[in-house]
């Protein structure tokens, strides 16, 4: 649906849709996920990310108050090689740090640097790095699936 609304977009350039923006190089348009959080999509690729607190950096970033209502929940990543990362998405702003969180987690993520960067730069699923033994959950797995639209939301456009 994506690449034909782009196609329209290109060809019918003199009728753009407000909800549509585009520059010289890029096409940029809004939507929303299923569940109602804004997503943006775009021509222009954001740059992979090469390091751990660099993703980190980026989900406070993208943590909006929407965000953070509809997740609710305390995330501890063990990443093998680079530490314990915790993401709280209990309060009014977003927690993030390095070391364990001040509440108790709702899941535990255990995963090595390589899986754990490829799912942030969308080179691997999550559900397929659980299921093929890449990525180890504990805890409350209704949240863990939640969090996946943090994922999606920290490889959107600023």
């Amino acid at each position: 649906m994506v690449g034909m609304l782009l196609r329209r977009v290109t060809t019918q350039q003199s009728n753009l849709r407000p909800n549509f923006i585009q520059t010289n190089t890029t096409i940029h348009l809004k939507a929303s996920f299923p569940c109602g959080l804004p997503r943006n999509f775009s021509s222009a690729p954001l740059p992979a990310f090469t390091e751990v607190p660099a993703v980190f950096d980026r989900i406070k970033q993208v943590a909006s108050p929407e965000i953070i209502k509809k997740v609710n929940a305390v995330f501890v990543f063990d990443v093998e090689g680079e530490g314990k990362w915790h993401i709280d998405f209990t309060s009014d702003q977003v927690d993030i740090g390095e070391g364990p969180p001040t509440n108790k987690p709702d899941v535990t993520v255990v995963v090595s640097k390589q899986i754990f960067l490829k799912m942030f730069n969308r080179e691997l699923k999550p559900a397929t790095a659980f299921m093929s033994g890449q990525l180890k959950l504990s805890g409350d797995l209704s949240k863990a699936l939640v969090l996946e639209s943090v994922m999606k939301a920290s490889r959107d456009e600023p």
